[in-house]
């Protein structure tokens, strides 16, 4: 009887040691190990160096979060007058739009800085706007509903820190 309990006992034991996953050949399972993720949270706008971005959270943001994604882009999620936004810049404009897909322009909206017109579109939900000054593409996107004069104001805000200094 007591070689019967131990029995049962070695197979209890082996049975809860089974993975929970299925096997993977260890060539898959080393490459997924070396894939970083493609959003990093950094401490801070010092790390947006790597990318060539030089971007800040606005006056008056909240929560302010600082991301490198994929790499490439450098971005900003804070909260303003209860709205959450992204803020982002990146070298490649196509890497800011791959991240914006179905926006369509509000009609008649846009930010006016200096002799420059930023289109204000609709995005799932929200507003974005999104601009290039020198070699570097910028957009924010307010996550939620917001005003569009709102919008239109810190777009404008933001866009002026990224301009070039006129003499």
């Amino acid at each position: 009887m007591g070689r019967c309990w131990l029995m049962l006992l070695v197979i209890f034991l082996l049975g809860g040691c089974a993975p929970d996953e299925p096997v993977r050949p260890k060539a898959q399972r080393e490459e997924e190990k070396e894939t970083p993720d493609p959003v990093v949270e950094v401490e801070g706008i010092w790390a947006f160096a790597g990318v060539g971005a030089d971007i800040e959270a606005p006056v008056g943001a909240e929560n302010a979060r600082y991301f490198i994604v994929g790499d490439a882009v450098a971005e900003i999620r804070f909260v303003r007058n209860d709205v959450a936004y992204s803020y982002k810049a990146s070298k490649s404009e196509a890497d800011l739009n791959a991240q914006q897909g179905g926006a369509r322009e509000v009609e008649g909206v846009q930010a006016q800085v200096d002799d420059r017109a930023i289109p204000i579109q609709e995005t799932d939900g929200g507003l974005t706007a999104t601009w290039r000054w020198g070699s570097v593409s910028y957009s924010l996107t307010a996550e939620g509903p917001v005003d569009v004069q709102i919008m239109r104001t810190l777009v404008e805000e933001l866009a002026r820190e990224t301009m070039p200094v006129k003499i």
